[in-house]
C-alpha cells in the first residue's frame, strides 16, 4: 500500500495542473471531481484492495469494437459489493495519424438527427504526427450539440490542453452510458505516472536504499524516452528528460497503481510476455508491497449487436467512413452499458 499511497499522494499534488489556469474555482472542482481525481474518489483508489486498469488514446471518439472494454469494467464493478477502483489511464501522447481512435475531429449525432463532425485539428501531412497534449483545449461548443454532448463540450473547456479535454468529454460520456458510476473511476495522464517514476528516480541520495526510488531508478536506466519536440511531434531523448517511455516500461509502471488487472485484447496479450520480461528484470529492486500487474483479456461482444445505430445514423456513417462510437450511442440509446449486459456470465481471468 506504501507505493501506491505514495503515488496517490503525487497525482493529489499534480491534479490542478490538468485544469486551465483561468478556471473558476467551481469549475475546476467539477473538473477534477469529473476526473475521478477529487479527494473522495482518490481516498477510494487508496483504499480499494485491487484496481482495474484500462488503456484508452485520448480522443473525443471510442469506436466500436474499443468500447467494450469500458463496457465490461462496469460490468465488473457492478457484481462486487465492494468493487475495484477502475483507472483508465488515457495515452496523451498520442498523434493526430492515429486511424484507431481519429483524434483530430470528433462525429456526435446532431438535434437535428445529423451525424456532425467537429473537426478539431488538421490532418496534413505536414503536422499530422503532432501529439494530442500538445496542443490547445478545446473552447467550442459544437454545432446541433445536445443534451450528453453539450455537457461533454462545456466540460471540456476545463482542460489544461486537448488531451485533458478529451479525457473530461469521455468522463461525461462514459457515465451517461453506464459504463462508470459515482466515485469508482479515476482518469489519469500516462505522463503522471512518467513524471512520478522520473521524480523519484532523481531523489535524493539520502533514499538510495529506498525500495521505491531503487525501483524507479532501475527502470529509467532500461527505458527508452520520448519528449514532443519544437514542432509537438515526439522525438528521443534520455529517460530522465521523458514524457513518455517505450511500450514495455510504460505498461511495467502499472505496478505504481496498486495490485491491478490490466484489460486487454488479443493483441496486449500477444505481447504482454514482453512486458513480464521488463517486469522481471525489475523485481530485484520492487518494494514489498508491489505487484506485478496481470493482464485480463477481455471477452469479445458487437456494440452493434446491443445497441447498434438507426438505418439513417448507418447511412451516415457510411458516407463518412467513420465506425459507430460510443458517444453516438449514448445519442441513440441512452445508458445503454446500465441496461445490457453482454458479459453477465464472463469471468475476470488474469493471464
Amino acid at each position: 500500500m506504501r507505493t501506491k499511497t505514495a503515488f496517490i499522494d503525487y497525482v493529489r499534488r499534480k491534479r490542478l495542473e490538468l485544469v486551465r489556469a483561468d478556471a473558476p474555482a467551481a469549475a475546476a472542482g467539477e473538473a477534477l471531481a469529473l476526473l475521478g481525481l477529487d479527494d473522495a474518489a482518490l481516498d477510494r483508489w487508496a483504499a480499494s484492495e485491487s484496481v482495474l486498469v484500462s488503456l484508452p488514446h485520448a480522443s473525443p471518439n471510442v469506436f466500436d469494437p474499443r468500447t467494450r472494454v469500458c463496457w465490461y469494467a462496469g460490468s465488473v464493478q457492478r457484481r462486487d459489493a465492494d468493487p475495484a477502483h477502475h483507472v483508465r489511464v488515457v495515452l496523451t501522447h498520442i498523434n493526430f495519424s492515429d486511424l484507431g481512435w481519429r483524434p483530430y475531429a470528433w462525429w456526435y449525432l446532431g438535434g437535428d438527427g445529423k451525424v456532425r463532425c467537429h473537426r478539431q485539428f488538421s490532418r496534413n501531412k505536414k503536422r499530422k504526427h503532432v501529439i494530442v497534449a500538445g496542443r490547445p483545449p478545446m473552447d467550442v461548443v459544437p454545432e446541433e450539440a445536445t443534451t450528453t454532448d453539450l455537457d461533454a463540450s462545456r466540460a471540456a473547456r476545463w482542460g489544461a490542453d486537448l488531451a485533458v479535454s478529451y479525457m473530461l468529454l469521455g468522463a461525461v460520456v462514459e457515465r451517461a452510458a453506464g459504463m462508470v458510476s459515482g466515485r469508482t473511476v479515476t482518469y489519469l495522464p500516462l505522463s503522471l505516472l512518467v513524471s512520478f517514476v522520473r521524480e523519484q528516480a532523481a531523489g535524493p541520495a539520502s533514499a538510495a536504499g529506498e525500495p521505491l526510488p531503487a525501483w524507479c531508478r532501475l527502470l529509467t536506466d532500461q527505458a527508452q524516452g520520448r519528449r514532443a519536440g519544437p514542432d509537438g511531434v515526439l522525438v528521443e531523448c534520455p529517460a530522465g528528460q521523458a514524457t513518455v517511455f517505450d511500450n514495455y516500461s510504460n505498461l511495467a509502471m502499472l505496478a505504481l497503481l496498486g495490485d491491478c488487472h490490466v484489460l486487454g485484447g488479443a493483441k496486449m496479450a500477444g505481447y504482454w510476455p514482453h512486458v513480464e520480461h521488463r517486469l522481471g528484470a525489475l523485481r530485484q529492486a520492487a518494494a514489498e508491497d508491489m505487484r506485478d500487474p496481470r493482464i485480463a483479456v477481455v471477452p469479445e461482444t458487437d456494440l452493434l449487436r446491443f445497441a447498434g445505430p438507426s438505418p439513417a445514423v448507418a447511412a451516415q456513417l457510411e458516407r463518412h467512413g467513420v465506425p459507430y462510437s460510443q458517444g453516438l450511442a449514448v445519442a441513440e440509446h441512452g445508458d445503454f452499458a446500465r441496461r445490457i449486459d453482454p458479459f453477465e456470465r464472463a469471468t475476470l481471468v488474469a493471464g
